[in-house]
């Protein structure tokens, strides 16, 4: 790998700071260019106002001329109608005579499409029509026309005795129409109206102006701002100023307006305008142009500057030293890391040959060897380790990499070297060492198999194996796959006990997942020889059953006398019928009625005490422990039937509260029956000196548990601590493993066996048991079965 340096130092960093006070050279360029945008934006928008306001003054103008010319026509017209209304009133008109003013003014005016002559009462007495609307009809000489509007505008003029305009409204083909109503009054006596029809589309094509209307478009609107007749059909959005005018008369809130849009006149303007804008963005982008290279030279000398100050302060805080060697192998450049880590300065070590100072004194040949190795330019790409001694005279270890230096044209100018202090990397790295073995002594001493195996596609790869693993199992994967039992991928931190057919042993394994060294997921396991363990556990469970079965024996033993005298009523009762029946068939009395019922009682005697006997057989015979589903009443039922015998001795009742839709339990029948009769006998002793003779026996449903409670009113608890401790008793002749082993056999079922003081005196042992419900299935049934006797073990 080869290096280029530059043969020429830049500017130093104080040059940085002589060209930031510089920065008003690259800036002027940008302050001209803003003084210019701002001038010539200045003018542009003083042309575009000065513009903008002789516009709107000139269409000011035209629109007032326009409304003066139009009201000036219109009130000449009234005066003609108002000298015919004065010659009306002298009686000197005749229909003729209106006939020819009528029709002068008509012609003189044609906006007026229609004069009448209304009398007092809106009757129409003389018309005048031009020949061009004879066809049409108005509403104000329509004989029988009702219209509210002229009506209203016919009574103003009557009442206020002045002349009156209508609102403006649609007459025939959609036209506008404006009426004038002028009153005649002789003497204070009303004598009518001379009326006058105007065509609203007629007076803005023969009042406005030709030049006016040509300029603008011109609108006359009513009192709503509603649109009724204009000069052009352009939009007013587009229009560049709008002005309007109130047009009185006729007034009635009628209004003149007149848009302005831009003419060529205006696109002319405005293309000089864009021509100056244009030479404008030449002149903008020929600034822009010289600032951004202004700029563009300040900047690259900036970064220059910046970039040498970088690499100076990269290389002076750097922990890697750097040396420059030339052809010969004289030092020329070394960076302050090298300094300090030789201890040696600068003036010290440029221009030296060898040997250099930092060599130590007995390995000379040793360091000469390496420097020509280096200068033949076969040092390792991989980097040499090497001893060098610092200025006290302490040596360390450090390593050393070797790179060409070339100038700007390719040529080699010399050796690049770098050296990193490996003294404390070197020692971590012995230590890490010897912990490593210290750690592999301990795995390789462990009695446990210890085994890592990955997944490859041929399958299980061993990658450890201590030495436990490897005498047990050899050197393969076989054991450690023979150990997982099927649990690949399920992996947990639980312990299994697993059987190894290859060593006819038993091994506790567990199983982890972790990642290796590689970054691959492998299986971790550490296996235990538990086989012994097994054997002594397996010895203590046959005791257990042992145990057991001697306190059910001791149980039977203590209830003999009882069971005796309990066989004794049916065995006499057999004894009796037998007798009579001899004595009737020796009296020669054969009678099937008499003899057949004597018979069945004998047959039932005889079940009742088979029925004892074969429950006495069951209660004390050894078998496995079998947990299946079980009714819980049935169970309780023989254990009261047990207890019964002494209850009855003992002048006890026996209260039952069990629900009859109780669900059944998963349990072994004869260890639940032990466990409840165990309870009943407790406290029938327990109540022997007690008033109150009853002694209670309930089941509660909590569901997913079943909960048992026997209730005593006897002594009550003596010493609850120690109440479940083995060969603990409070009477003299127990042993004192009844209630240890009911809790035993309550916790292999899963349950949990208790005492609390009864409220009312004595004690309420409590036990429960896991219920079953209907939707429990077969397989489950069986695997809890078999697994029965593996959990009273555990």
């Amino acid at each position: 790998m080869s290096t280029v340096y530059p043969t020429s130092v830049p500017a130093p960093v104080g040059e940085l700071a002589r060209l930031r006070r510089r920065t008003w050279y690259w800036l002027t360029p940008a302050v001209a260019l803003g003084l210019f945008v701002c001038v010539m934006g200045s003018i542009l928008w003083w042309l575009d106002a000065r513009d903008d306001a002789q516009r709107y003054s000139t269409l000011v103008r035209d629109v007032d001329w326009a409304q003066q010319s139009m009201r000036l026509r219109m009130l000449a017209a009234r005066d003609r109608i108002g000298a015919l209304g004065r010659e009306l009133v002298r009686n000197t008109v005749t229909e003729s005579r209106f006939q020819d003013d009528a029709r002068e003014l008509l012609i003189e005016h044609p906006e007026i499409i229609h004069v009448a002559w209304l009398e007092a009462d809106r009757r129409a007495r003389w018309v005048a029509t031009p020949e061009r609307r004879a066809n049409q009809s108005f509403r104000m000489s329509t004989p029988g026309a009702e219209d509210p509007a002229a009506f209203r505008a016919f009574e103003i003029a009557r009442d206020e005795h002045r002349p009156t305009y209508s609102r403006p409204y649609h007459g025939q083909y959609n036209e506008i129409y404006v009426d004038l109503y002028v009153p005649v009054f002789q003497n204070e006596r009303f004598l009518g109206t001379l009326a006058m029809v105007y065509s609203v589309d007629t007076m803005l094509q023969q009042l406005v102006p030709q030049e006016t209307a040509r300029k603008y478009k011109v609108s006359i609107l009513d009192a709503d701002g509603r649109v009724l007749v204009a000069t052009s059909t352009q939009a007013d959005k587009g229009a560049v100023d709008t002005y309007e005018v109130p047009l009185d008369p006729p007034g009635n809130g009628m209004m003149l307006r007149a848009a302005a849009y831009r003419t060529r006149t205006d696109t002319s303007q405005t293309m000089l305008v864009w021509v100056v804008v244009s030479l404008s963005a030449v002149i903008i982008w020929s600034l822009m142009a010289l600032w951004r290279h202004t700029r563009f030279r300040s900047q690259a000398e900036e970064a220059l500057i910046a970039e040498t100050a970088f690499r100076r302060a990269m290389e002076n805080s750097m922990l890697t030293g750097m040396r420059v060697l030339d052809m010969e192998g004289r030092i020329t450049y070394v960076n302050p890391a090298f300094c300090r880590m030789m201890g040696w300065d600068e003036s010290d070590l440029l221009g030296r040959a060898p040997p250099y100072p930092y060599w130590p004194k007995g390995n000379q040949e040793q360091q000469r060897r390496n420097l020509e190795m280096l200068l033949a330019g076969n040092a390792p790409s991989s980097g040499f380790e090497m001893e060098a001694q610092r200025r006290d005279g302490s040596v360390f270890f450090a390593r050393m990499y070797v790179s060409p230096l070339l100038d700007q044209r390719g040529v080699q100018t010399g050796w690049m070297t770098s050296m990193t202090d490996i003294t404390e990397p070197k020692r971590i790295r012995e230590a890490l060492v010897a912990a490593h073995e210290r750690f592999m002594t301990v795995l390789e001493g462990l009695d446990d198999a210890i085994s890592v195996t990955a997944e490859t596609p041929k399958g299980s790869e061993l990658l450890f194996a201590n030495k436990t693993y490897r005498r047990v199992f050899g050197s393969q994967a076989a054991g450690h796959d023979e150990l997982s039992a099927g649990r690949r991928g399920r992996f947990t931190d639980e312990a299994i006990e697993v059987y190894s057919s290859s060593t006819h042993r038993w091994f506790e394994v567990r199983h982890r997942m972790l990642q290796w060294v590689d970054g691959r997921r492998v299986r971790m396991q550490v296996a235990r020889d538990i086989t012994e363990r097994r054997a002594s556990e397996e010895a203590s469970r046959a005791q257990l059953e042992k145990i057991q079965l001697t306190s059910r024996l001791i149980t039977m033993g203590e209830m003999a006398s009882s069971l005796a005298h309990e066989l004794n009523q049916p065995l006499t009762a057999i004894t009796n019928y037998s007798m009579g029946v001899v004595a009737r068939v020796r009296a020669g009395e054969v009678d099937p009625e008499v003899l057949l019922p004597a018979l069945e009682k004998t047959t039932a005697q005889a079940e009742r005490a088979g029925m004892i006997i074969r429950r006495i057989r069951e209660f004390v015979k050894r078998s496995e422990p079998k947990r299946q589903r079980v009714k819980l009443p049935d169970v309780v039922e023989n254990a009261v039937g047990f207890a019964g015998i002494e209850s009855r001795t003992r002048r006890i009742d026996i209260v039952k509260k069990i629900p009859p839709q109780l669900p059944e339990v998963m349990a072994d029948p004869i260890l639940i029956e032990q466990v409840v009769l165990n309870l009943l006998k407790n406290g029938l002793e327990a109540m022997q000196d007690s008033s109150r003779r009853e002694l209670v026996i309930e089941a509660i449903d909590h569901g997913d548990m079943v909960e048992v409670a026997v209730t005593d009113t006897g002594h009550g608890l003596i010493d609850p601590e120690r109440l479940f401790e083995p060969f603990y008793s409070t009477k003299s002749e127990g042993m004192g493993m009844g209630l240890n082993i009911c809790r035993t056999i309550i916790e292999f079922h899963h349950g949990r066996l208790w005492a609390d003081p009864n409220p009312e005196g004595g004690t309420i042992f409590r036990f429960t048991l896991p219920a079953v419900r209907p939707l429990a299935t077969a397989e489950t049934k069986t695997t809890e079965q078999e697994s029965a006797p593996k959990e009273l073990h555990q």
